[in-house]
């Protein structure tokens, strides 16, 4: 005798995978929160990779400079030369805390936006429909608010 073999109903679990993807009333606002917070990270950091590139070029363009100045009189000058190459590390410096301060402030600027709370950002968007200059306003009362709320309470994404 054989066993009698379940029959599946394709029709059931064509529903049962059609649920999996359907978004709820409580998906979809988390999703659209971490779809903000990856295209402000993604912003903050398109900015960061240009103001370092900027930096790396004018490191290069100093450094010719300082070679022209230290070749520019024909003759061996070690003093002339020492100070050049001293200026211009100096400014490679200067160049690297920034790019250290810029560093700190994205990943600052990073965590703010992950913990910062669904309806303020909700909020944010609702008084930004007006103009771009109310936009642009909006958004740094938002970042201000994002680090006031931090002490507060932070909701993971």
């Amino acid at each position: 005798m054989a066993k009698d073999q379940p029959k599946t109903d394709i029709g059931d679990l064509s529903r049962q995978t059609q649920a999996l993807f359907d978004l709820n009333g409580v998906a979809a606002p988390q999703l659209e929160q971490v779809m903000k917070v990856q295209e402000g990270m993604l912003e903050q950091a398109e900015t960061f990779t240009r103001h370092w590139v900027e930096r790396r070029q004018k490191a290069v363009e100093t450094a010719v400079e300082t070679l022209n100045e230290m070749n520019s009189s024909g003759k061996p000058d070690p003093m002339a030369a020492m100070q050049a190459i001293a200026e211009w590390q100096r400014g490679s410096l200067e160049r690297l805390t920034e790019d250290y301060r810029e560093w700190m402030t994205l990943c600052m600027q990073a965590t703010q936006l992950a913990a910062t709370p669904q309806d303020e950002t909700e909020q944010d968007d609702a008084a930004s429909d007006d103009t771009a200059e109310d936009k642009a306003a909006t958004k740094s009362k938002g970042r201000a608010a994002a680090s006031r709320s931090k002490s507060e309470h932070a909701t993971p994404v």
